[in-house]
């Protein structure tokens, strides 16, 4: 309850930020920003996964050459695989079928504790087992073997990391824009979800 009462606590104003944006006017936004903001609107599901799997890769790329000054092509792709399904194709329904269902009072905590408590250890970890898993070389038992082992580290890890972070994604950021600003907040997490497990060597 107390956790749910802090997400609250740190719930802001959407509109506000709408109104900031629509404020700001394509003609004076950096070229860039306002290609993507077209292809975005052109072209959702294509621009969402390749903005996905881009970040995945340079996460996961940074990790390998922290690592080993080396890169792991099959590991690459599994991460990629992995961040590319979720955050680009399964993550936007989930978003929006959260945000109109839990409204009303404490809405950004039901939110947050729905997308962290529920999405994450039933969708998230187990897509994510699978893929790097499966796509690295091992069988199905010990895939599985592999998650049991590794995931009350992961997830807890997960949780200090993406409860601030899905606290501001859901009180303050624009619909149209939450799987980039996850996507990119994903980069960072990439890179430590690649470090602590993207090798099914090291389990």
């Amino acid at each position: 309850a107390s956790a749910l009462g802090q997400l609250h606590r740190c719930a802001g104003p959407a509109q506000m930020l709408n109104t900031a944006l629509a404020s700001v006017g394509h003609s004076s936004a950096p070229l860039l920003l306002t290609l993507y903001d077209q292809a975005l609107t052109s072209h959702p599901l294509e621009t969402r996964v390749a903005t996905a799997a881009s970040l995945a890769f340079a996460g996961d790329a940074v990790a390998q050459w922290s690592q080993s000054r080396s890169y792991d092509a099959r590991r690459g792709f599994s991460f990629v695989a992995c961040e590319t399904f979720f955050r680009g194709i399964l993550q936007p329904p989930i978003l929006l079928w959260v945000v109109a269902t839990f409204a009303g009072r404490l809405a950004t905590a039901k939110r947050v504790a729905v997308n962290q408590f529920v999405v994450s250890p039933l969708v998230y970890f187990p897509l994510f087992w699978l893929c790097t898993g499966v796509i690295q070389g091992l069988s199905l038992g010990e895939t599985v073997s592999r998650a049991r082992a590794g995931f009350r580290k992961l997830y807890s890890r997960s949780l200090l990391y993406w409860l601030p972070v899905q606290c501001v994604q859901f009180s303050l950021v624009p619909q149209r824009y939450k799987v980039v600003f996850l996507s990119v907040a994903g980069l960072l997490w990439t890179t430590l979800l690649s470090v602590v497990a993207g090798s099914v060597q090291r389990w």
